[in-house]
C-alpha cells in the first residue's frame, strides 16, 4: 500500500501541481502582456489568441487536479479563491467603476490591492473572472473589442475595456501565487526557486494561511500523507489513506460534477429543481468549455486511479496504481468500476462534440446521460473506498 500511495504523489500529484503553477505563470504573462499592448494600443489578435491558449492549458491541469482538493486546496481555501462562479455582472461593474479599485489595479501593487480587498469582487477572481475577460459566446474575443473604449456586454458598458485589461492581469498574478502557493504546500521548498522566490515577494500569501502553507504538521501535504502509521502522519494507517482518495477525494469531485456542477442548471431547466438551485450555476459560460472541465474532473479521478496522468491516451494502469492493487487483492467490483470510470468520460465526450454547449441546452436529455453516468461511477468510488477501508494494511 505505501508504494501505491508513493507512486499516486509523485505520478499524479506533484507534476499536476508543478505543471499547473508553470502554466499559471505563463497565463500570467501573457495576460500582462495583453494590458500592457492594450495600454499602448499595440494589442494584436495575436496577443489576445495566446492569453486564451495559456487560459485552456492553466485551466486543464487545475480542473484534473481536483480529484485530490483535500489537503492544501481546502485547508488554505484556494479552491474557492480561484475557481467561484458564476461570475457576478453587477459586481464586476461596480469594482471596475470603482476610483479606489481603479487606483489599487494601477497602483505600486495591484496584485496584493486584489489579494487584501477581495471580499469587494470575490465572484470575479480566479479562472472565472480571466474566462470572463478573454472570451465570448464560446469564442476568444476580438481585437476590436479590446480596442473599443467600453465593454458591449449587457450590463457592463460602463466599464472601459483599459481598466478590465488591468484588471485581468492583477488577477492573473493572483492566480499565479495561489497556485504557488499549492505547489508549495503539496511539495515544499523542493518547488523550482523562481517560485519559492516569488512566494517571498508575496508573503502575505503565505502568512493568511494557518501553517504557513503547509500541514498542520508543518510539513509539506505530500510528506503529510507518506508518514501515515507515523505520529506526524495525516492518517494512522495506509489503507486509511487509501480509503481517503477514493471518498475525500474521487468521490468528492465526482459528486459534485453529477449533482452540482450538472445538476443544478438540467433541474431548474427541466423544472425539478429546488430554491437551493440555480439556473445559471453553470461553470465556464463564455468559453462553452463546461463539459470539458467536467471531463478533465473525471480525468483527474482516472490519473488518480491508474497512477499515471495523461489517461485521455492510457487504457492500462500503472504496477503500483490504485487500480493494480484492486486488482491484485480480488476486488470483486473491479470491473464495475473501471467500466463506470469510462462510461462517464465517454458520456462527457459525446456531449462535448455534440456541438450544444451546456450553457445553450441545459436541459438536452445528453445531460442527463452525462448525470447518470457521473452518478454511476460515484457509486462504484464508494464501493471501493468501503472495500479498501476494511483491509489490512499490505
Amino acid at each position: 500500500m505505501g508504494k501505491v500511495v508513493a507512486n499516486y504523489l509523485e505520478a499524479v500529484v506533484k507534476p499536476t501541481y508543478l505543471d499547473l503553477a508553470e502554466k499559471s505563470d505563463n497565463l500570467y504573462k501573457a495576460c500582462q502582456n495583453l494590458y500592457q499592448k492594450r495600454k499602448a494600443g499595440t494589442l494584436t489578435q495575436n496577443d489576445i489568441d495566446a492569453a486564451c491558449k495559456a487560459f485552456k492549458a492553466a485551466r486543464k491541469d487545475w480542473e484534473q487536479s481536483e480529484s485530490f482538493l483535500y489537503g492544501a486546496a481546502s485547508d488554505n481555501e484556494i479552491d474557492p479563491h480561484i475557481d467561484s462562479w458564476p461570475l457576478d455582472h453587477d459586481q464586476l461593474t461596480r469594482a471596475l467603476n470603482d476610483a479606489s479599485v481603479i487606483a489599487g489595479i494601477n497602483g505600486d501593487n495591484p496584485t496584493k490591492y486584489v489579494y487584501d480587498n477581495n471580499g469587494n469582487f470575490d465572484s470575479v477572481l480566479g479562472f472565472h473572472g480571466l474566462e470572463f475577460v478573454l472570451f465570448r459566446n464560446g469564442k476568444n474575443r476580438t481585437v476590436a473589442d479590446f480596442n473599443a473604449e467600453k465593454e458591449t456586454e449587457t450590463g457592463l458598458t460602463s466599464v472601459s475595456t483599459v481598466n478590465e485589461a488591468a484588471f485581468a492581469a492583477a488577477v492573473a498574478d493572483d492566480l499565479r501565487n495561489m497556485t504557488y502557493l499549492l505547489e508549495y504546500g503539496w511539495l515544499g521548498a523542493t518547488i523550482p526557486t523562481s517560485h519559492l522566490n516569488q512566494l517571498a515577494n508575496a508573503m502575505w500569501v503565505v502568512n493568511g494561511t494557518r501553517h504557513r502553507g503547509l500541514s498542520a504538521k508543518l510539513i509539506p501535504y505530500r510528506d503529510y500523507l507518506q508518514f501515515a502509521t507515523k505520529e506526524n502522519g495525516m492518517f494512522a494507517s495506509w489503507h486509511e489513506i487509501l480509503n481517503n482518495i477514493f471518498i475525500g477525494g474521487c468521490s468528492g469531485i465526482c459528486e459534485e460534477v453529477a449533482s452540482q456542477k450538472l445538476g443544478q442548471a438540467y433541474r431548474k431547466a427541466t423544472g425539478t429543481g429546488t430554491a437551493n438551485d440555480a439556473a445559471n450555476y453553470i461553470e465556464s459560460p463564455y468559453s462553452k468549455r463546461s463539459f470539458q472541465d467536467y471531463q478533465d474532473n473525471i480525468y483527474s479521478i482516472k490519473n488518480s486511479l491508474y497512477g499515471v496522468r495523461g489517461t485521455e491516451n492510457i487504457s492500462t494502469p500503472v504496477q503500483y496504481s490504485i487500480m493494480n492493487f484492486l486488482k491484485n487483492n480480488n476486488y470483486p467490483k473491479y470491473n464495475e468500476l473501471n467500466s463506470a470510470l469510462n462510461e462517464a468520460i465517454a458520456a462527457l465526450e459525446t456531449a462535448k462534440k455534440s456541438g450544444i454547449a451546456f450553457i445553450d441546452q441545459p436541459d438536452n436529455p445528453q445531460v442527463k446521460t452525462c448525470i447518470d453516468k457521473v452518478d454511476a461511477l460515484n457509486e462504484a468510488l464508494n464501493a471501493a473506498g468501503t472495500w479498501i477501508n476494511q483491509q489490512t494494511d499490505k
